[in-house]
């Protein structure tokens, strides 16, 4: 089974707007907060924003405190006008698309004109955009129904911003005949044509189609119709858990498309589900899941830090580098482990697979973490000096750390308050446990300068790879309340930093080779920040690149980063 993924899916200018502009209210805004009816059709959004506070009201006439959003498929005048009146806080998402249609209206109504309104009669966008008609306006759902119109003096054809662009064209012909000059404006919005106009193209590569999205959504009810014109079996859902398996088994070409109130990590995670499906259907199932979990528990971690442990003892030399690298590997992944854990306590709504693996095993994974932590423990105890002092604190200061997950709900306190608290900490703890705290504590065959090349390298490695992992799923991030440095810092920002650590990672081994404080074999190292910029190349051009890859070349980035210079040592490169 091959899957695409159309790149016009999800969503949209007007609703990544509309998300946006409620996160930033909510965290600055006055409570409490509503929406005037569903700020989009897709009911995983829906839940999401109410787990941060943020309910819908249908009937918002008596409330009296806090802030009010207007939903972006806009309101009726009449409903506008009561609104103003009440003692609240206005905020208007509507989408400026619909605000222009709601414009061409009013305006062409004015200038005497009989509105035909091409679009879903029920539907709140055509409601609003009627009312702006007064009583000029008309609704009509096509070209079938042109005929049973009365005589109109001047008829002008609108329509809804998320119409089926042929429906269009056909009901404007079938108006051109009756009505020779009847004016029109072409009012679809660019993101629905562009989105329809791709799944028109992609279908014809396409053995069965999968739209995601939600139920009463009207664009994707209306990718759904497209799709069901060219006869292939069209597959609609909210969720990777309504993939009927058996039926999308037998598909070797599988297209999938979403709606324009779509979020990222649904579609991602309905990709992900078909991959598993093609798995399970080539028997590689259970590997694929079992390398899944593998991953999003991290596994890997304890075993790169030993591989970069043991290439710091073949470059600079010394006895007790695996029990150093072996006690800080296990304390990182415990400390990495609990927190996720922890925090996946707090989410109804997950936007990340690893999310839900944590929620899914944490009575496993809690013991599991636990012990890792008390392992570490032990083996500084073995190794004395700094290094149990160094434990200590740091796990002191991790518990406090994780003081404000234990709360339901989830509420920054403290070093949480602060964006990208948390890609600060992980780095500075990987830099310090694995290359400044072992180089102090053990004797040396090559002390001096040549010391200084492994923190620093390691330390860019590890925090372009939590950018790299940050930068995921920006919006799902946002919504869910998680205060990343990407989301301070902005994508292309983030992107530059991340691009600037790589960089630093990269150069500082090449540089001490050419100044002669490191070995030829030191320059493996630079397979790490490599690896970690074709994975970066690859999330730009795969909007929807899975997760499981992302971590996967996220932690290999370390893994490579000890494994490739312990191995050219070892060939006799030192």
């Amino acid at each position: 089974m091959s899957v695409t993924v159309a790149r016009t899916a999800g969503f949209c200018w007007g609703v990544r707007r509309a998300v946006d502009r409620v996160v930033h209210e909510i965290k600055r805004g006055r409570a409490p907060f509503r929406v005037f009816g569903p700020l989009v059709h897709n009911s995983q959004v829906l839940k999401a924003l109410e787990e941060r506070g943020v309910h819908t009201v249908e009937d918002p006439w008596n409330l009296s405190d806090g802030t009010l959003f207007l939903r972006t498929h806009g309101v009726t005048r009449e409903e506008r006008a009561r609104l103003r009146r009440l003692p609240l806080v206005l905020r208007d998402l509507t989408c400026p698309k619909v605000g222009r249609v709601l414009s061409i209206a009013g305006a062409r109504a004015a200038e005497g004109c009989d509105v035909l309104i091409l679009g879903d009669s029920g539907h709140q966008e055509v409601k609003a955009v009627l009312s702006c008609a007064g009583g000029r306006g008309t609704v009509i759902g096509g070209p079938g129904d042109v005929d049973s119109l009365p005589g109109l003096a001047r008829p002008f054809l609108i329509c809804q911003t998320t119409q089926n662009t042929e429906n269009y064209r056909l009901t404007l012909e079938a108006l051109k005949r009756r009505w020779p000059d009847c004016g029109s404006e072409n009012t679809i919005c660019g993101s629905t044509e562009s989105r329809q106009t791709e799944l028109r193209t992609l279908m014809e590569k396409a053995d069965c189609v999968v739209v995601v999205g939600g139920a009463h959504s009207a664009n994707t009810a209306r990718l759904a119709a497209i799709a069901r014109e060219s006869g292939l079996p069209v597959f609609q859902v909210e969720g990777e858990d309504q993939i009927p398996v058996q039926r999308v088994a037998g598909y070797r070409r599988v297209l999938v498309t979403a709606g324009a109130s779509t979020p990222g990590w649904s579609i991602r995670k309905v990709r992900a589900r078909l991959m598993e499906i093609h798995g399970t259907a080539g028997r590689s199932g259970f590997l694929l899941s079992l390398l899944r979990n593998l991953v999003y528990i991290g596994v890997q971690v304890p075993l790169a830090a030993v591989f970069i442990g043991l290439a710091q003892q073949e470059v600079l030399g010394g006895d007790g580098w695996l029990t150093a690298s072996l006690c800080a590997g296990l304390l990182l992944w415990a400390f990495t482990g609990i927190s996720a854990v922890l925090g996946s306590g707090n989410l109804e709504t997950t936007s990340q697979e690893r999310q839900e693996c944590m929620k899914r095993h944490r009575r496993l994974l809690f013991p599991l973490y636990t012990a890792a932590a008390l392992g570490a423990a032990a083996l500084s105890l073995s190794m004395g000096g700094w290094w149990v002092p160094s434990v200590a604190v740091a796990s002191l200061l991790f518990a406090l750390y994780c003081v404000p997950l234990l709360r339901k709900p989830f509420i920054p306190l403290g070093f949480w308050s602060v964006p990208g608290s948390r890609e600060v900490l992980f780095t500075l703890g990987w830099g310090f446990f694995l290359a400044v705290l072992p180089a102090a504590t053990i004797p040396l065959d090559r002390p001096g300068v040549s010391v200084f090349p492994w923190p620093v390298s390691l330390t860019a490695l590890f925090f372009a790879r939590s950018l790299f992992v940050d930068l995921v799923d920006l919006q799902g991030d946002a919504l869910l309340g998680m205060d990343t440095l990407p989301l301070k810092l902005g994508e292309k920002r983030c992107r530059t930093l991340l691009l600037i650590c790589l960089l630093l990672a990269f150069l500082i081994h090449p540089v001490g080779r050419l100044l002669g404080i490191l070995p030829p074999c030191s320059l493996g190292f630079t397979a790490g920040p490599l690896l970690l910029a074709a994975g970066l190349f690859f999330m730009e051009n795969d909007r929807f690149f899975p997760e499981m890859w992302v971590r996967t070349i996220a932690d290999g980035s370390l893994l490579a980063a000890g494994l490739l210079p312990l191995l050219l040592c070892r060939a006799g490169l030192s």
